[in-house]
């Protein structure tokens, strides 16, 4: 595991579906998918960090722009569960996407209780899935097709 102070301050931190990207002043990006930093790799030569975490939220933002469906299902997913059980959760309702209700019995009433969330909340956290996934369908048909 990565020690935060060893590389200098933090840039900024760029929060994914269920991992998290940091960038440190000494160029290092650290990456958490929920149980701890870890180096994920380096800044290129020649690039500031300040301008790669920059260059990184402007892809991010376009990224998001031109997908609002998975923005929204982003969105959802982060305000249920903390960083450290998003993929947990994430793991269940890409099994059960059509079953709400046992996303919710493997999520919430089991003996990990990874989240706590009402029915209604994995409800519309589901439906949220199924429209960003029918999101990412529709941008790749056109694609496909020629």
């Amino acid at each position: 595991m990565a020690k935060l102070k060893a590389h200098g301050h933090e840039i900024g931190t760029i929060y994914f579906a269920t991992s998290a990207k940091r960038y440190m002043s000494d160029g290092v990006i650290l990456k958490n998918y929920g149980s701890g930093w870890k180096i994920h790799g380096k800044v290129k030569a020649g690039i500031e960090p300040r301008t790669a975490y920059a260059n990184a939220v402007e892809r991010q933002n376009n990224f998001l722009a031109a997908r609002p469906a998975f923005a929204a299902y982003r969105k959802a997913l982060h305000e249920i569960a903390g960083l450290a059980k998003r993929g947990q959760l994430q793991s269940c309702i890409e099994m059960m996407p059509d079953d709400p209700d046992g996303v919710w019995a493997e999520a919430c009433d089991d003996w990990r209780n990874i989240v706590s969330a009402d029915l209604d909340e994995i409800v519309e956290l589901c439906a949220a899935y199924r429209a960003a996934i029918a999101e990412q369908k529709a941008m790749k048909a056109p694609v496909e097709a020629a």
